[in-house]
């Protein structure tokens, strides 16, 4: 396990022979994340909480974020406390960082940075998402919030499964259906990037509607909130589907390394062309909805490759003209503390 700042520690699940050496590092409190809690009887002079949490994209960490950092907050007043989940990697990496975030009003890349110092880390991309929204949110839950509002909407409307599309174009499994979803290759290496099972449908801006409330989304002033989307939720009452082509996608396997920025370009794993753009706080698409996350892909550099099992043949479609419609889916560290 490793100390992150003085009385705030990290680590794996520990075993029941650690109990003195927690006590010995003045470790009073234990938060756990994981699928089961820590046994009782040895652990039962430790101040603990358990949160069920399992280590996929698709889990709410926000619904639970909040109260897990006041439970470090309180614990801290008395002594140390021990954050841990299975491995120490990801899931009680997500709740330091946010913790490291909330303390010290840190952009999520500037707390990673401080927690990868002391221990090497890697939340999943799912988490990492929320803990964006959470930076996006100045560093509270604001169940008010436009952002956390269209989130929990997707969470309602597209089933909990959405805070990471884990379909990689590269090993997407052969269906009965006899239409295959579309890949979408780099034109210049002819690397698959995504397929269309990857893209983000949304819809219109409501016009007949005006909204008389606006917030302010990353510079953007006057956004109004029925036009805040994350992943193509808007809450509209009679929506509308852009149709104006635009491709925008849910954060990819590849897309990893820009995990570590707010915004910036997008280029091709394979030949490092420039292929798009990404903004974790948004991006207008050309209709006037906003975009949150934006991972927006440039026409001009992809061909889409259409594949029909039932003729066995391929298709190649230049991106500068439109495509078939797609139907959007639902869907270095510092030395550890050894405590053997």
């Amino acid at each position: 396990m490793n100390e992150i700042f003085p009385g705030l520690w990290i680590g794996s699940c520990p075993f029941k022979e650690n109990a003195p050496n927690l006590l010995r590092f003045g470790i009073k409190s234990i938060l756990t994340l994981d699928a089961l809690p820590l046994s009782d009887g040895v652990f039962d002079c430790f101040n603990r909480k358990f949160i069920r949490l399992l280590d996929e994209p698709s889990q709410d960490v926000l619904d639970i974020l909040e109260e897990a950092l006041d439970f470090i907050d309180l614990s801290l007043t008395t002594g140390g406390i021990l954050v841990h989940c299975a491995m120490g990697v990801s899931r009680s990496a997500t709740i330091v960082i946010a913790y490291v975030m909330r303390k010290n009003k840190l952009s999520y890349d500037s707390a990673l940075e401080i927690v990868m110092k002391k221990r090497l880390v890697y939340p999943n991309i799912g988490f990492v998402n929320q803990l964006k929204l959470f930076e996006v949110m100045k560093w509270k839950v604001d169940r008010k919030s436009p952002v956390y509002t269209q989130y929990a909407s997707i969470r309602t409307f597209r089933g909990s499964n959405i805070a990471y599309n884990r379909t990689d174009s590269s090993t997407t499994i052969a269906t009965r259906d006899p239409v295959q979803p579309a890949t979408f290759k780099c034109r210049k290496c002819r690397r698959a990037l995504f397929s269309s099972a990857n893209l983000v449908s949304h819809c219109l801006p409501d016009s007949t509607t005006p909204s008389s409330e606006s917030v302010d989304v990353d510079g953007e002033d006057n956004v109004e909130i029925s036009t805040v989307l994350i992943k193509g939720i808007t809450l509209n009452a009679v929506p509308t589907p852009c149709t104006r082509d635009e491709l925008f996608t849910d954060p990819l396997e590849w897309t990893r390394p820009y995990t570590h920025e707010v915004e910036g370009k997008l280029y091709c794993p394979g030949c490092q062309a420039k292929v798009g753009s990404f903004n974790w706080c948004g991006e207008r698409c050309v209709c006037g909805t906003w975009v949150t996350p934006a991972f927006h892909f440039n026409r001009n550099h992809l061909d889409r490759i259409d594949r029909r099992l039932a003729s066995s043949q391929s298709t190649t479609q230049p991106l500068f003209s439109a495509p078939n419609k797609v139907e959007p889916t639902s869907t270095s560290s510092s030395p550890s503390v050894a405590i053997k």
